[in-house]
């Protein structure tokens, strides 16, 4: 539980740092991008909050994709000098969060209480012996 309460931590951090304008001024805010930047983390906060199982690891597939969004940025940001400095610093720390996000989520996805075997049922009664 306390990894769920990190997850949400985290995703509302990723939403804060999406919320500074001077750190995506070179990207043209579409209402796909932002569905991906606020709506896709509130959904998944709600989710973690109703105890959803499979939230935990859509949380890690969305961390994935940031982080490989970052990892691009922070590379073109070094390969072309006309980067502004503040989008590779936003990327920089957005690419440590997407990164908790994933050691988090994939964390308490796999240790999560599941029982290990099915339950046992009830054995069957014996006949009994008057029968024939």
């Amino acid at each position: 539980m306390a990894h769920r309460t990190s997850l949400i931590v985290l995703l509302a951090t990723l939403m804060g740092a999406a919320a500074f304008p001077q750190a995506t001024s070179l990207v043209t805010r579409t209402l796909p991008w932002e569905v991906f930047l606020f709506g896709l983390p509130l959904a998944l906060i709600g989710c973690l909050l109703a105890n959803q199982r499979w939230a935990l690891m859509a949380a890690v597939m969305y961390g994935t994709v940031g982080l490989a969004l970052d990892i691009s940025t922070i590379v073109q940001g070094l390969t072309k000098p006309d980067v502004p400095q503040s989008i590779l610093i936003t990327s920089g720390v957005t690419t440590a969060v997407n990164f908790l996000l994933i050691v988090f989520g994939g964390k308490e996805f796999l240790t999560l209480t599941e029982p290990s075997s099915p339950p046992e049922f009830p054995r069957p009664n014996p006949p009994s012996p008057s029968s024939p």
